[in-house]
């Protein structure tokens, strides 16, 4: 069975990026079509988007027969009902439409979330919206919008700029160790006995008759002692007794760096405008909740308010439509600690809960914190 899946997109970029994503899940080039309103203002002084499939004109110069070549696309696309009209009136109004056909069932997913997942806008969402303008049907003779009037639909954008800490490394010269190598004299003392054995004679005077042994010794002859001394032999010799290394030695070590980055945050003040109604009824709606549950713990309203305006944000985006809040807890704790640091998820959470409930309908008997009561 043959079906086709749309998207429709703010920018002709986010199209594009939409017809990439296709292509890249397994979908043929030439099942990808794109109609885009960038075409009409090329073609009368703009500049236009690169697509694969696209709507010209002869008669750019009123836009009639760019609009009414939509019309008929849409019409053989949807069989003529009214959202075939929808998002006709979509490329009038400045959007991109990205049609896809699908030959296989199993692939139906697989392209919705490739268009999801580039930013495809709710389109019953955006038609409503239209209604509270005036708009009733698609009207082919209709002329397309300007770029200035394309602007204005849009609004003022206003970037949200976050800084990130990028900690790097660097090497450092911290200088050179040399070492020398000289020798040194220094004067050294050790004390050594010496010996010295020299011959000794002595002369005795004496008077006595002379012996048998005296007249042996009476005979010519001669007497030999040896006499010897000790000199003081100085020797040298050498031994290592201590060995220096020369080399280098690597170690880390861990520093935390400290820092500030800057974050844009965009606050919107709600004025007491007519319309303003569903506004008011969910403002009522968050101070009730506050009071029956945050009220008691010490904390101002105004510290919770900021959750509940982020949980009512967070319903709104296109990437969380169709999808439980159990499913999306865990993107949205994640979106919280990176917007507020330092503020704790268990602490707001609740808020935040209520928030994305008061966006769906929800708003019968909301929870409350285990132990907290309502106040009268």
């Amino acid at each position: 069975m043959v079906q086709t899946v749309v998207g429709v997109f703010d920018s002709a970029s986010d199209a594009e990026n939409a017809r990439v994503e296709l292509v890249r899940a397994g979908f043929r080039d030439s099942d990808v079509h794109v109609q885009s309103h960038s075409n009409y203002l090329a073609d009368n002084g703009g500049s236009a988007a690169t697509t694969t499939t696209t709507t010209r004109d002869t008669e750019s110069d009123t836009g009639e027969g760019f609009m009414a070549n939509v019309g008929h696309f849409f019409s053989n696309l949807f069989g003529g009902d009214e959202q075939a009209g929808h998002y006709s009136e979509a490329v009038r109004r400045g959007g991109t439409v990205v049609s896809v056909t699908v030959t296989d069932e199993s692939s139906v997913d697989s392209a919705r979330t490739a268009l999801a997942s580039a930013g495809a806008v709710d389109i019953e969402k955006r038609a409503e919206a239209w209604r509270q303008e005036g708009y009733s049907s698609f009207d082919a003779s209709a002329k397309p919008y300007t770029s200035e009037q394309v602007e204005a639909e849009r609004g003022k954008v206003l970037p949200v700029v976050r800084e990130q800490l990028e900690v790097g490394k660097r090497e450092v010269d911290l200088g050179a160790v040399r070492v020398h190598v000289r020798t040194e004299e220094k004067p050294v003392e050790e004390t050594v006995e010496l010996r010295e054995q020299r011959a000794a004679i002595e002369r005795r005077p004496v008077d006595r008759p002379a012996t048998e042994a005296d007249l042996a010794a009476f005979r010519d002859g001669t007497i030999e002692v040896k006499e010897t001394a000790e000199r003081a032999v100085v020797n040298k010799t050498a031994r290592v007794v201590e060995e220096v290394v020369v080399g280098t030695q690597s170690s880390s070590s861990s520093k935390t760096v400290s820092d500030t980055v800057r974050n844009t945050v965009v606050e919107v003040d709600k004025t007491g405008a007519a319309g303003g109604g569903a506004t008011d009824d969910r403002s009522s709606l968050y101070r009730s909740h506050y009071d029956s549950n945050f009220a008691t713990q010490g904390g101002r309203y105004e510290d919770y308010e900021p959750a509940y305006q982020y949980g009512s944000s967070l319903r709104s985006d296109s990437r969380y439509a169709n999808r439980s809040w159990d499913e999306v807890e865990a993107d949205a704790q994640r979106d919280w600690s990176t917007r507020y640091p330092g503020s704790s998820w268990d602490r707001f959470k609740l808020a935040v809960r209520q928030g994305w409930d008061s966006m769906t309908g929800k708003n019968d008997g909301f929870s409350r914190l285990p132990g907290s009561r309502e106040l009268p």
